[in-house]
Order: structure tokens, then C-alpha cells, then sequence
């Protein structure tokens, strides 16, 4: 009997611990909680059991709040974490209180991953971040985005020679690629000409196990493996440290590593030096510290090869899937450019392509949510009366995926529809419903370096190709719900055939 009231007395005790913090959000006003709240793990079931990421769980969560409710509450764990459906409470948390919230909620053990952790998105010391963000901001100038330029347009020839091999060799001369794959290369490519003086044998027709897109492969899609790679490192700081686990790979970093003291070697031999990303980086930090300047390449690489390729994945599938914007924004491209090689300014003069990038990337942003960390003390504010207390640790998510494809602000919003980021349209609309790729003062840094190689390369590829879909993607895409980044299920999959094979519409 003693044993049995022990035993009762005990998981009654488990139970109230586990549950202790579960009651947080019904003592906040005008804050409903999510259904389906677990005893010690929150809303994060469907997480452990590898169905769903936090990102989607936020997605999840604005979906099936009650009514217009400005914010959910759901639990990470034990953790309260407040899931924002108002664009004013997302203004208040991004930009004007933003000393309250200047901690992005993901984080990096310094001793596991050291260089990932100088990344400017994972640093929370607000000066070392402003510093470490300065450095960034200052290798990607409107100057040296010029010259960054025109190593992006050769790598532009690359992949389009590579386009043209694989429509020799079919019998219907076609060429369907999976997109991700196809732009892996072109983003891989990109990384090895601008910031190691490579080629980065991305293009060769035989896989090269050497080459940038091979060593990087991988790292960031879906998978058991990864799935609780990114957990440990993003949410079991300590573990992280503890079982030595790391996002990026030593064989990776080694690879990189190898690479930059070889070339380094090479350049201090040389005269005349070039202007590429690997320069703008040896200008600002002394040429012996390896260290730095191996963790600036490491995140132009990071934010370069996978964000990007996601990008003009689904940007091309667009395309596909709307064949009368696809012409229309060809004819864009071909009176902007005049006719002649595209340039740097010409690239810059088509603003409609710039809408079409941005409609994309609202329909299917590469984040579906952004984590954000409460610092100090605070109150979020609504204008429908909304007011929520936040303490240092809670949690906030901004869902993305949900502000961008909500019919509340948006008309119709699963269509394909790029004239909703005109002026005007831009103008009229609060800003902080698109939220691709942040806003305030960690809004992502290499977003105009981003824009011009997506841009760039769907230029070039329209001036040469009708885009068409193919049967290996269904309509609407099947997003992989397990991952923090948009994958979707059996990939992202078009069809190139020439032009002068088809006939245009005019």
C-alpha cells in the first residue's frame, strides 16, 4: 500500500513538473492556446516523432487559431513560445522594440561549431553582433556587388552550356532537371569562382566528388540524420558541445580549409589582385588569421549556396506553372537588356522580374517561420486591444509561411500574381506581412547579393528557354514538413526546351 501511494505520489509530482509551465498563455489576455498540449514535451510531439519542424508547427499554429486572434501560444517543451498573427505585434518585436527581441531563438555552441557561431545570424551579443553584421555588410557594397557580377554572369555560361550538353543528348530535346539540383550547381560554382579562385568543377558532366556542390550536398535537406543534427545544434546547445555534434561537417570545413591556405599561398604571389569575394574578405582582416577569414567565407558560402538555389528552385517552378507571366516577364528581360549581354545596370532595370522574385518567394518563402527570443522584460501591444506580458527566455515566432499566404491581407493568395509588389501595391500594404527575408535591423544581410543571382541566372535561363512543368512534380508542391527549410517531397522538377523551337507569344 505504502509502495502504491509512493508510486502515485511520485508521478503526481512528475506530472506537475512536467505541466508546470503549461497554464503560462490562460493567464495572458486575449492569448487562446493551441490544442494539443503533451505533458513534458508541449506541442513539440509531432516534432519528436520527425513529422513536423518548429517552423511548421508556427505555420501550423497561425492556421488553427481561433478566429482573428493576434497571437497563439504554444509550448516548446516546457518553453511558452508566442506565434504572432498580427503584422503590427511582428513590426513591434522586428524594429520598435527591438532591444527586447534582438536574440534570434536559434543558437550555436561556440565549442562545437566555432565557426558557424561568428555567422552575424546566430550571434546574440548585440555588439558583437553589430560588428560581426558591419564586416558583412561592408564585403557586400553596390561596388563590389558589381564585380561580384560579372563572375556570377560567367557562371551563368557555365550552367547554360551545361543545359545545352543535356539537350543534345535527347531524343525529344528536352531537358528536365530537378531544379534544386540544377541550381545547387550554379549557387556551388558561384561560391568557387568568387571566394577561392576556383573552378569549382560544378558543371563537369561526370560527378566529381572534389567539386563545391558535392562537398556541400546535403547539409541542409531533410532527412532522420539531419533532422536531429539541426535539433541538437539549434536547441541542445549543451549537448552539442558535450557529443562534439555540428552543423557543418569537419570533412567540410576541412575541405574549405585546405582550399583557402592553397589559394592564400597562390595570391600573395601574385602582382595584381582580383576583384572577388575573397579579396573583399583579405582586405579586412589580417592575412594570418585564418581563422576569420575562413568563417567570412564559410557564411557567404552558407547563405549563398542553399538559400539561393532554393530560391530559383521554386521561382523556375513558378514560372513553369504560369506560362503567360513567364512570357511576359521574357519580354521584360529582352527590352531591358536591349537585346545585348546582360549587365549589371540592365539587371538592375528589371523591376518586374525583381516582383516576380518576390511573388515566388511569398508564395514559398525558404523559412516558414522566423524564432525570435524575448531579452527583457516587455508588453506586446495590439490596436485590437491585444496586450501580452513577455519575459526574458519566452519565445516568439513570426510564422512566414502564414502572414505571407493569409486571405485576410492577401486577395487570392495561391496565385502567382507579381504586380502585388509594384510601388503602389507596396505603398498601400503594411511591410511587415513579407517577411522573406526578415525586417528591422537583422534583416538578412545578403539580400541584394541573393536578388542578383537569382535574378541573373532566371534571366539568362528565360532569354534561351520556354520553361514547361513536368509530371514529376504535382500542383500544389507537397512540402516536407520535417524540415526548417522549404523542401518539397520528390523535389522540384520543370522542363527547358529551346525557343527557337517553340513559339512565342507576343
Amino acid at each position: 500500500m505504502l509502495l502504491l501511494l509512493g508510486a502515485i505520489l511520485a508521478l503526481t509530482c512528475l506530472y506537475c513538473y512536467l505541466t508546470r509551465t503549461h497554464g503560462h498563455w490562460a493567464k495572458q489576455k486575449n492569448v487562446p492556446t493551441l490544442p494539443g498540449c503533451w505533458p513534458g514535451v508541449g506541442h513539440m510531439l509531432p516534432s519528436l516523432l520527425m513529422q513536423e519542424s518548429l517552423e511548421y508547427l508556427a505555420d501550423r499554429a497561425y492556421r488553427e487559431a481561433p478566429g482573428d486572434a493576434s497571437a497563439v501560444g504554444i509550448y516548446f517543451m516546457r518553453k511558452p513560445m508566442l506565434v504572432l498573427r498580427d503584422p503590427d505585434l511582428v513590426k513591434q518585436v522586428l524594429q520598435s522594440d527591438f532591444a527586447s527581441f534582438h536574440h534570434n531563438g536559434r543558437e550555436i555552441n561556440p565549442k562545437a561549431d566555432a565557426i558557424l557561431a561568428r555567422n552575424p545570424f546566430f550571434v546574440h551579443d548585440l555588439q558583437a553582433w553589430r560588428e560581426s553584421r558591419a564586416r558583412v555588410v561592408g564585403h557586400l557594397s553596390g561596388k563590389k556587388l558589381s564585380c561580384l557580377f560579372a563572375i556570377a554572369r560567367n557562371v551563368c555560361e557555365k550552367m547554360t552550356a551545361f543545359v545545352e550538353r543535356r539537350l543534345a543528348e535527347s531524343k525529344l530535346q528536352e531537358y528536365e532537371p530537378e531544379l534544386k539540383k540544377l541550381f545547387e550547381r550554379y549557387t556551388g560554382e558561384m561560391v568557387a569562382n568568387s571566394a577561392f579562385e576556383v573552378e569549382g568543377q560544378c558543371f563537369a558532366d561526370e560527378r566529381d566528388p572534389g567539386s563545391f556542390h558535392v562537398v556541400a550536398e546535403g547539409l541542409f535537406e531533410p532527412g532522420l540524420v539531419n533532422v536531429v543534427k539541426q535539433a541538437v545544434v539549434f536547441f541542445l546547445p549543451e549537448l552539442a558541445g558535450f557529443a562534439d555534434v555540428r552543423f557543418i561537417p569537419q570533412s567540410t570545413e576541412a575541405f574549405f580549409r585546405e582550399t583557402l591556405l592553397s589559394i592564400l599561398k597562390h595570391r600573395r604571389e601574385q602582382p595584381q589582385k582580383p576583384n572577388d569575394f575573397l579579396q573583399f574578405v583579405l582586405d579586412t582582416n589580417d592575412e594570418n588569421d585564418t581563422e576569420s577569414i575562413i568563417a567570412d567565407l564559410l557564411i557567404y558560402h552558407t547563405d549563398v549556396y542553399e538559400t539561393s538555389s532554393l530560391t530559383l528552385a521554386f521561382f523556375v517552378y513558378q514560372l513553369a506553372r504560369n506560362p503567360e507571366e513567364q512570357d511576359k516577364i521574357r519580354r521584360h528581360v529582352r527590352d531591358a537588356s536591349g537585346g545585348k549581354p546582360i549587365t549589371y545596370e540592365s539587371l538592375k532595370a528589371m523591376s518586374y522580374l525583381e516582383q516576380a522574385v518576390y511573388e515566388s518567394l511569398r508564395l514559398i518563402p525558404p523559412a516558414s517561420a522566423l524564432y525570435k527570443r524575448c531579452s527583457r522584460e516587455t508588453t506586446l501591444l495590439g490596436e485590437d486591444g491585444f496586450e501580452c506580458r513577455m519575459r526574458p527566455g519566452d519565445g516568439v515566432m513570426l510564422p512566414v509561411m502564414g502572414l505571407q499566404n493569409d486571405p485576410r491581407y492577401w486577395d487570392d493568395p495561391e496565385a502567382f500574381r507579381p504586380d502585388r509588389f509594384g510601388p503602389e501595391q507596396l505603398a498601400e500594404r503594411n511591410r511587415y506581412l513579407f517577411l522573406a527575408f526578415g525586417e528591422g535591423p537583422r534583416m538578412c544581410v545578403g539580400m541584394r547579393l541573393g536578388l542578383m543571382l537569382v535574378k541573373l541566372a532566371a534571366a539568362t535561363l528565360l532569354l534561351r528557354y520556354r520553361i514547361v512543368p513536368s509530371a514529376k512534380s504535382p500542383w500544389p508542391l507537397e512540402m516536407d514538413r520535417s524540415s526548417f527549410l522549404a523542401y518539397a517531397k520528390g523535389g522540384v522538377w520543370a522542363r527547358f526546351k529551346r525557343l527557337e523551337e517553340e513559339s512565342v507569344r507576343r
